[in-house]
């Protein structure tokens, strides 16, 4: 959907950013304490067409006593086997950041007071359909020393930002199954390939039985499989009617129904994974 908000102040072009380590969305425990902001939502999925603009805005709410000092700027971020995400200052090869205008580089926030801050995305006239992925990454400017860390710290959160332009759909499908140890347990997995143009989720849940005999639930991760990628799916276990007790699966364990993904896409599963 897109989603256009007006405003008139002008907004201040990204074209070259100041180089800083990859890291992951949320950075250094001692360093979290100093940074009281919550960010909602905490990714956007929007659409547009070339030469049109695309305006949405970040909620900001600072919770500290202190008044808030942030820091704004994007980056490009690939999505690693794990899950985690790198961020990146300089451009990939195809990036889509010059077409991204943030509101600000600074920001200061007074407690109580949300802020609603505002980016917008301007695809070229002429723009060939392509899914557009950047994130705007918000750092406190105060830094810390966190336990068991050398240098001085800084809280990061990315919030990541999809823009479908033009006519962009993932295509998931089933390219294999295995049993992977998911935290400790071992879970289902799902080999998932994407033939698409765009990132795809699944999701849903599949009926199950185990060697036991025991009726199970199963729900995939919602780790978004990026196009021309093929991405493990976890699949959790639970029992019907209480999602929120753990569940350990005796394998072997079929697996069974249907998973959705995209705009009115889906497929059917019919598994048996054993160890």
């Amino acid at each position: 959907m897109k989603r256009a908000i007006g405003f008139s102040s002008r907004l201040l072009r990204v074209l070259a950013l100041v180089a800083f380590p990859a890291s992951a969305a949320f950075v250094g425990t001692g360093a979290q304490a100093q940074f009281a902001l919550a960010v909602s939502p905490p990714r956007f999925e929007l659409s547009g067409k070339p030469g049109e603009r695309v305006r949405d805005v970040i909620e900001l709410s600072h919770s500290d006593a202190r008044q808030g000092e942030y820091t704004f700027k994007t980056a490009d971020w690939t999505l690693k086997p794990d899950g985690s995400v790198d961020f990146s200052d300089e451009l990939a090869p195809g990036s889509c950041r010059p077409w991204v205008a943030i509101e600000r580089r600074e920001l200061s926030i007074a407690a109580g007071k949300p802020y609603r801050y505002r980016f917008e995305v301007t695809p070229p006239a002429g723009t060939p359909p392509v899914e557009c992925r950047f994130a705007v990454l918000i750092e406190g400017k105060e830094h810390t020393n966190a336990p068991g860390t050398p240098v001085a710290m800084a809280a990061r959160i990315g919030v990541i930002a999809y823009v479908a332009i033009g006519d962009v759909q993932p295509v998931l499908d089933i390219a294999g199954t295995a049993v992977k140890t998911v935290n400790g347990k071992d879970l289902p997995v799902l080999r998932i390939r994407n033939t698409g143009t765009a990132h795809g989720r699944l999701a849903g849940f599949l009926n199950g039985t185990d060697a036991s005999g025991a009726r199970l639930e199963f729900q995939p991760a919602t780790t978004p499989v990026m196009p021309g990628e093929t991405r493990e799916i976890a699949l959790t276990a639970t029992r019907p009617g209480d999602t929120d007790a753990a569940v350990t699966v005796r394998f072997p364990v079929t697996v069974t129904g249907s998973l959705e993904w995209g705009k009115s896409g889906s497929f059917k599963v019919n598994e048996r994974f054993g160890q």
